[in-house]
């Protein structure tokens, strides 16, 4: 095993984060009152989103030597998008608690919180599939499944479609899996250093 200790807990997080999303999407529709109202549901997303945002910090260096400006900006959104995503958690815990509204659609403040960094996080797991795709970093095909799930994300929570939802969770851990146990072995793919000067401007 050639992976550093970052890699295999990076690697071990983005085995587990798609399986609690999947957990969450679930229990938001059998236990709670769809997405955005639930306590169980809640924890789930505020854990999954822990373990996306300490995955996505070992994926995205792994194409630091070749695109390190890209990496950064993917790591940096990513984190953000996580944040967002914990704050929906907490929201959907005190919804079914509380029985409240979430506060995205009665403030604007809760608007701005929760929906501008929870957009960011479709956003950056599509430019994380991207960066890890061109630069050689994950096989073409984790990395548009990668994308595929990202994109079907806000599809089904935007508009409370399970179905959907239960997909994109699946394609998640389809893709994170693969991606995880590639760092946990230590085995995946060297970055090309053909494409640096042309990824990292």
């Amino acid at each position: 095993m050639n992976s550093t200790p970052l890699e295999r807990v990076s690697g071990t997080a983005a085995l587990l984060a798609p399986v609690l999303l999947l957990v969450s999407t679930v229990a938001f529709f059998t236990l709670g009152g769809g997405i955005g109202v639930g306590a169980v549901a809640g924890v789930a997303l505020v854990f999954a989103m822990i373990m996306f945002a300490i995955a996505l910090v070992g994926l995205a260096r792994q194409a630091e030597p070749v695109a390190p400006r890209a990496t950064a900006a993917v790591t940096a959104l990513g984190l953000a998008g996580t944040a967002g995503g914990v704050g929906f958690g907490i929201d959907s815990i005190q919804a079914q608690l509380f029985g409240t509204p979430g506060l995205d659609e009665v403030s604007l403040a809760g608007v701005i919180a929760l929906r501008v960094p929870g957009l960011l996080f479709p956003l950056s797991m599509i430019a994380l599939a991207v960066l890890l795709g061109v630069v050689g970093r994950a096989p073409r095909a984790l990395a548009a499944t990668l994308g595929v799930a990202a994109a079907l994300f806000p599809v089904a929570r935007i508009g409370g479609l399970m179905p959907v939802g239960i997909a994109s969770d699946l394609l998640f851990i389809a893709a994170m899996g693969g991606l995880g146990l590639g760092l946990i072995r230590g085995t995946a793919r060297p970055a090309r250093q053909d494409r640096r000067e042309a990824v990292a401007v």
